[in-house]
């Protein structure tokens, strides 16, 4: 793959083209959940995921990375969340991809202790270009028994 269709260098940054329907700026920011937009379809059957899209304001680097702590603290004490990741796609971009068994597991993790820090607003706006894009999910199939190159032992 060249460099073309991975990204563009402008100057010392490389911009990288933005996932599916990104909101620039803070306009599409709604008050019933202020901090991030929602995308994708939410209760057809079968195991899920999110994918979630979190673009850091110059600087704030550390702090987005400090927030993804703080989701992974909480994600471990929700037993039917899993597998989560925390991911950095460049200097300000960074992802979360996490898996769920079906709907109502996700919707139970939405309002656990990982999912709960999507509700600190504030911190939010603070270290965001934009709002984080949640993007729903359907898994559709996988290879499960191994993960970061280890065999995955049954509970």
């Amino acid at each position: 793959m060249s460099d073309s269709t991975r990204g563009t260098y402008l100057g010392d940054e490389m911009s990288f083209a933005p996932f599916p329907n990104p909101s620039p700026d803070w306009s599409q920011d709604d008050p019933s959940h202020p901090g991030f937009v929602l995308n994708g379809l939410d209760e057809t059957p079968g195991q899920k995921a999110y994918y979630i899209h979190l673009e850091a304001k110059p600087g704030k680097e550390e702090l987005l990375q400090g927030f993804l702590q703080d989701i992974n603290a909480g994600v471990d004490k929700e037993p039917l969340t899993g597998p989560w990741f925390a991911l950095r796609y460049s200097k300000t971009t960074f992802c979360i991809f996490e898996a769920f068994p079906d709907a109502q597991a996700r919707h139970t993790h939405d309002h656990g202790p990982g999912g709960q820090n999507f509700l600190r607003s504030e911190l939010l706006h603070d270290m965001l270009a934009y709002p984080a894009q949640l993007y729903r999910l359907d898994v559709l199939h996988g290879k499960f028994g191994v993960m970061l190159g280890q065999p995955v032992k049954p509970a």
